[in-house]
């Protein structure tokens, strides 16, 4: 399915105050008869539940404070949508910025004969708690939920100010019927906003000049769902976006953050962000002193880049920013990224490197809209240290990828350089390094079939950077168990050798053996072992999003098993050589069977050339990995004596 985005810029302004008033819904609780006769969703069939309204009015007091009042009724269609009716409300609770009040909620249940009864729930059925030291949440379930149940929530979310204004979504997990969302706009100020939508959905668009108001309206909007190697959601759902951009000082407009330069302007004198650079840290002369003797430039930024990533802990929260000052966080050995890495450019700069702070957006979040100079569409900021006209990126947040690689949650996308003279937007590749395994089996197969053997695992780039990281994460058992101790197959003497080198490539050694299957005096022996290519992931029949591998893949495989004596050779696998027409994946079989020692040797090929299909592509990409999947699962097929 072809993904289309339309982007759509406006901006308002309005020099008049506007008086806040109490959003009540009227229709809270009350249901029309369509909506107690729905069955199924019309516009999205597989639904287990869909959104009937998702409304909200975000508006100011006199002091200017954001007030947005939400109003949701969902309605259950089948058993599998009964988690729908546990909700969970996040707020932003650091420094109280945020609280949610006036919260009520109903669920509205028909019976039999079509009476409809409504239950109220109490204010002891809401629980407050704390997700982190940012979010809180309040929590609640709807009881007595069944098949046809409708439960519905309305409250107050009450901001200290519109620092917190939050993009509008119209498209969520489930599909929704009508979503409607009005932005009040502060006196004295004008916001851009960014509508991104298929052209396929209409949307309405309201803009009231003279009260500050803007409306926007979309109905009949299918769920967006995961699919596998997806972009970030980020980028396919229907959605609104605001950033303020200018404001009336009383002597005439002033722009804000209009174009890339005036972005970069403004984080260079914000005090979160360009206050923290040049700062002295702490306790770390003597390391700059030893730093500045190494030979050359790459081993001072190594040097720097292991010193901050050895001296603090990430605390899992990411960031622009270092809300809480770079020196404060260094003292505390912890941060959140933006605190971690403006720490690292400080460190990087102190050894003579010339450094600046970048803007990333991780793949998880979203592509960056170089036409649209939105700050929020970047989550981090990293260190770019330039060596030779070479760009290195570094993220001291990551305990795995070393500096001269790329973060892959970065690779192939745009990011900003903050210099107010050599800043600017840059796009983020690398066509030499991917991802590299080559996998070794030696193998004995007995007449009982019982097959054992040795595997030799050999990773490279940026497959040795996953491999290490998971196996460290996870720990052994979990590691093995997932990877390689599953379909009958136990492991033994497992063995991961050069994980702190990163220098070199990550070697996986193990014994194992497993039992063939057998039926009717044949025996059948499988070909691939350890490839990673166990289940296909491209089997539906569309494709919403692109197909995004994240980098180039190159895996080979060398099998060479002895056959037992009691057992003939009855059917050989025949040589493939597949290639899409665009030669960009490539995959291979060869199979000789020796019978002067009974013996055969297998070697299996793996090249994607590509690491991005679009949903255009998406076609030719599942048919090759059918026609991959099905020649995988062709056996030697040995017949007893």
């Amino acid at each position: 399915m072809k993904k289309v985005t339309l982007l759509l810029a406006l901006a308002i302004i309005v020099c008049t105050p506007f008086t806040s008033f109490a959003q009540n819904f009227p229709d809270f609780g009350i249901i029309s008869a369509e909506e107690k006769n729905i069955t199924n969703c019309s516009f999205d069939n597989d639904a287990t539940a869909v959104i009937l309204l998702d409304e909200a009015v975000s508006e100011h007091d006199e002091e200017y404070h954001l007030i947005n009042h939400h109003h949701v009724r969902i309605k259950i269609l089948k058993e599998k949508g009964f988690d729908e009716a546990n909700i969970s409300l996040r707020y932003y609770r650091k420094d109280d910025f945020e609280f949610i009040d006036m919260l009520e909620a109903v669920v509205i249940n028909t019976d039999a004969s079509g009476a409809v009864s409504t239950e109220k729930l109490s204010k002891k059925s809401f629980f407050k708690k704390d997700i982190n030291e940012r979010i809180g949440a309040i929590t609640f379930a709807f009881p007595n939920v069944k098949v046809g149940s409708i439960i519905e929530y309305k409250y107050r979310s009450f901001m200290k100010h519109y620092g917190g204004l939050d993009d509008w979504y119209f498209q969520k997990e489930l599909p929704v019927i009508k979503s409607k969302y009005t932005l009040t706009i502060l006196p004295n100020r004008e916001f851009s906003y960014v509508i991104n939508k298929k052209p396929t959905i209409p949307i309405i668009v309201d803009v009231q000049s003279g009260s500050g108001k803007v409306y926007f309206e979309m109905n009949n909007i299918p769920a967006l769902t995961d699919e596998p190697y997806m972009d970030a959601r980020e980028d396919y759902l229907q959605k609104v976006t605001f950033q303020l951009s200018g404001y009336n000082t009383g002597f005439g407009k002033t722009n804000y953050m209009t174009s890339w330069d005036e972005v970069i302007k403004e984080l260079t004198i914000t005090k979160e962000f360009g206050g923290q650079l040049e700062k002295n840290i702490p306790g770390t002369g003597a390391f700059i002193d030893a730093t500045k003797l190494l030979p050359t430039e790459e081993d001072k930024m190594k040097m720097v880049y292991n010193y901050v990533r050895s001296n603090m802990t990430w605390n899992d929260l990411y960031s622009k920013y270092a809300g809480s000052g770079v020196k404060d966080a260094w003292e505390k050995k912890t941060g959140n990224s933006g605190e971690i890495n403006l720490i690292l450019v400080n460190l990087l700069k102190d050894a003579g490197l010339e450094v600046y702070p970048v803007l990333v957006s991780e793949r998880f979040h979203g592509k960056v809209n170089a036409a649209t100079p939105f700050i929020d569409q970047f989550n981090a900021v990293f260190a770019c240290v330039i060596i030779k006209e070479r760009k290195y990126y570094l993220d001291a947040t990551d305990g795995y990828t070393p500096a001269h690689v790329i973060p892959n949650d970065i690779l192939n996308t745009t990011a900003l350089i903050v210099n107010r003279k050599k800043g600017g937007l840059v796009n983020i590749t690398n066509d030499s390094l991917q991802y590299s395994d080559y996998i070794s089996c030696q193998m004995e197969l007995d007449g009982n079939g019982t097959l054992s053997g040795d595997a030799f695992i050999e990773s490279r780039g940026y497959s040795r950077i996953k491999r290490v990281s998971e196996f460290k994460t996870s720990g052994q058992d979990k590691y093995v168990n997932k990877h390689y101790q599953k379909n009958g197959i136990t492991v033994k003497e497992f063995a991961f050798l050069n994980q702190e080198n990163d220098s070199l490539a990550a070697e996986q050694k193990f014994k194992f053996n497993t039992n063939l299957t057998s039926s009717g005096g044949y025996l059948y022996l499988p070909l691939d072992f350890f490839s990673g290519f166990t289940n296909n992931p491209f089997i539906a029949d569309n494709r919403f999003s692109n197909v995004n591998f994240g980098y180039k893949r190159t895996i080979s495989t060398y099998t060479s098993i002895n056959l037992p004596k009691e057992y003939a050779m009855d059917a050989l696998p025949k040589p493939i050589k597949m290639t899409t027409p665009d030669n960009d994946i490539v995959f291979s079989r060869s199979v000789t069977y020796d019978k002067a020692t009974h013996s055969l040797v297998c070697m299996l090929l793996f090249d994607f050339k590509k690491s991005l299909y679009t949903a255009d592509e998406y076609g030719v990409l599942k048919e090759v990995y059918k026609k991959m999947f099905d020649f995988l699962k062709e056996p030697v097929v040995l017949k007893k004596k």
